[in-house]
């Protein structure tokens, strides 16, 4: 047995109905034998509370091979399977041994950092990347690369007409206003927008009960043969309305 990072007794506290290793006790064991890799490798909790950053699961995977009984000694191996050159994604194979060599367990885990002040996942620093791949690896090892950040760029040569320009304002403008319009107005405003930007409706009619839906529907559909033009100019005298009325 290789890679040995955990050895621990199986007590009393572990133990299911059965009287062997309950099921979440393999988890724990597992999980165990992740953070003792992860100490040997100098990510102590000082520097994962420095560095503000922590290791989360996408996918743990159990494979039950044979029973772990009261008393017996277990033995956990840990080995990486796959990683990312900054080390933000990252997967693991364990092998859960009992006191008499027979393996009793096969874990497969898959997981990333978590930037724990932003919540969001994160790499490493070169540095620390650097050595995360130091941990011992499976014959099977691969090497990700990182990913290249997709940018979407926009390009249009249109320009707005007037009319679109004064549609464009009024739309923010409704945004300015001190009191909300009723449910009946605010209907009106969605009808008009969705007639102007679409056309003519294109939705599917809504299940019966959902009324807020229906509403929205019926509204829109009203204006089903009005142009583009003709209900910009309705939405931007709609709006002027309001503000007279306010």
């Amino acid at each position: 047995m290789e890679n040995i990072f955990y050895e621990g007794k199986v007590i009393w506290s572990m133990v299911d109905a059965n009287m062997h290793l309950r099921h979440s006790a393999y988890a724990d064991f597992a999980a165990q034998a992740r953070l003792e890799i992860l100490h040997s490798t100098g990510f102590n909790a000082d520097l994962l509370e420095k560095l503000h950053v922590g290791p989360i699961l996408f996918r743990e995977e159990l494979i039950y091979m044979r029973e772990v009984r009261p008393n017996d000694t277990i033995r956990i191996t840990c080995a990486l399977t796959k990683a990312r050159k900054d080390g933000s994604r990252w997967s693991f194979t364990q092998a859960m041994f009992r006191s008499d060599g027979i393996q009793a367990a096969q874990i497969n885990v898959d997981g990333a950092w978590i930037d724990t002040i932003k919540r969001k996942l994160v790499g490493l620093p070169e540095e620390w990347a650097s050595k995360f791949l130091d941990i011992p690896k499976s014959d099977d090892f691969v090497l990700e690369p990182i990913p290249v950040k997709k940018t979407e760029t926009i390009v249009t040569n249109k320009t707005m007409t007037p009319l679109e320009e004064k549609f464009e304002a009024s739309k923010k403008r409704v945004m300015e206003l001190t009191e909300k319009p009723s449910n009946e107005k605010m209907l009106e405003l969605y009808a008009l927008n969705k007639q102007a930007t679409i056309g003519d409706i294109n939705a599917e009619k809504p299940a019966m009960f959902d009324f807020v839906a229906a509403a929205k529907y019926n509204a829109w559909n009203a204006k089903k043969g009005m142009s583009k033009e003709d209900a910009q100019q309705k939405y931007i005298d709609f709006v002027e309305g309001l503000f007279q009325k306010a």
